[in-house]
């Protein structure tokens, strides 16, 4: 695992909740793993919560058991149901999860990002459902079977305390429309969070006829600077007919013709 291949090299802005939706009923923030020309990433979905129990306790149900919704998106963590999670009145997330969980050997790169799933899904099931006390910016501990620092992946050692990591987050997520959501037809929002790309972010969008050829809609187009926030957030409006779409969108850094950090989503309009 490349040490220089992650999204602190791209001036990604600082990992912050502010991201996470507060109040989706029915949906829990899961962080997958995706492999990219430019490393290993952490990519947010909205998972529906199949088990309705507790928050953080579903979502990281979720992370170890359910699929995610992009088909290259992954997780190395070993599924469980025996999972342990308390929060305390400063924000410590305390996970208690069962040695199985970790039981995949894996490198140090892997190991910190495997890491950091559970950490990122753990905060922002907190966020999301309003678990979060003040505005310190909460941190996660991990036990397995109750002891703390326990060798784990076939040689890491788990540290006391874990924060958000922002180095391990994707240069650019498509928020909405996810993969393989359907949608109305009309106006339709497109949700992301980009880095400060040197160039700019640019997005496509394609559409599918009945034999999955696909035609240009938008080859190219810039989001524009400044209706970008300053976390990275963005929103566009395109109005779209009925039928299937491939949304892209990418970064393009100076001297360098490459697509950055491309990411695409798959969707459904009627």
């Amino acid at each position: 695992m490349p040490t220089s291949a992650n999204a602190e090299s791209l001036n990604l802005p600082s990992a912050t909740d502010a991201g996470e939706q507060i109040g989706v009923a029915t949906k829990l923030p899961i962080y997958w793993l995706e492999n990219t020309d430019t490393g290993v990433f952490l990519y947010r979905e909205y998972l529906d919560d199949t088990r309705h129990s507790e928050p953080i306790g579903d979502a990281i149900w979720t992370l170890l058991s359910a699929d995610p919704a992009g088909p290259n998106r992954y997780t190395l963590l070993k599924p469980a149901d025996e999972i342990g999670v308390s929060i305390s009145n400063t924000n410590v997330i305390t996970l208690d999860l069962p040695a199985k969980v970790f039981s995949a050997h894996l490198d140090e790169g892997l190991s910190e990002r495997s890491i950091q799933q559970l950490v990122f899904t753990a905060s922002a099931a907190a966020a999301s459902s309003g678990l979060l006390a003040g505005e310190s910016s909460p941190t996660v501990k991990i036990l397995v079977d109750g002891q703390p620092n326990a060798d784990v992946f076939g040689g890491y050692r788990i540290k006391d305390v874990y924060e958000r990591n922002a180095k391990f987050m994707a240069p650019i997520w498509i928020i909405d429309p996810q993969y393989g959501t359907v949608l109305k037809e009309g106006k339709v929002r497109i949700n992301g969070r980009t880095t400060n790309f040197d160039i700019g972010t640019f997005y496509s969008l394609q559409k599918k006829d009945a034999d999955g050829k696909l035609t240009v809609i938008t080859a190219q187009k810039q989001v524009i600077t400044g209706k970008i926030e300053k976390s990275g957030a963005f929103s566009i409006t395109e109005r779209l007919t009925p039928g299937s779409y491939k949304l892209t969108f990418w970064g393009m850094e100076s001297e360098s013709e490459a697509k950055v950090g491309e990411v695409t989503s798959d969707f459904t309009v009627k």
